[in-house]
């Protein structure tokens, strides 16, 4: 469902090549987690889910998760880490603002 066609980034912008990405907590609760996100890749944002447990039950989860954000196609899902982001393809994207 989307949300808004092209937005100027508001906060942290992730890039890869000429991939950018930024999202946005919908409703963030106190602890700082929230079911939704606006995820915007390259300008265009959709309403996305977010999952805060780590996939697979015989893994430990990485250092640095915070959680995912449960997209479409390549990005789904969409790993948050402290300092980076993770696709379905395992690119990285790094802070680039």
């Amino acid at each position: 469902m989307p949300v808004s066609a092209i937005e100027k980034p508001e906060g942290v912008v992730y890039c890869h090549g000429k991939t950018v990405i930024e999202y946005r907590l919908v409703n963030p609760e106190v602890n700082g987690t929230a079911s939704d996100v606006d995820l915007t890749v390259n300008g265009k944002t959709i309403r996305v889910m977010t999952a805060y447990s780590w996939f697979g039950s015989n893994q430990a989860t990485p250092k640095g998760f915070k959680f995912a954000i449960l997209g479409e196609k390549q990005f789904n899902p969409l790993l948050v880490f402290d300092s980076y982001l993770e696709d379905a393809k395992k690119r990285k994207y790094t802070q680039c603002n």
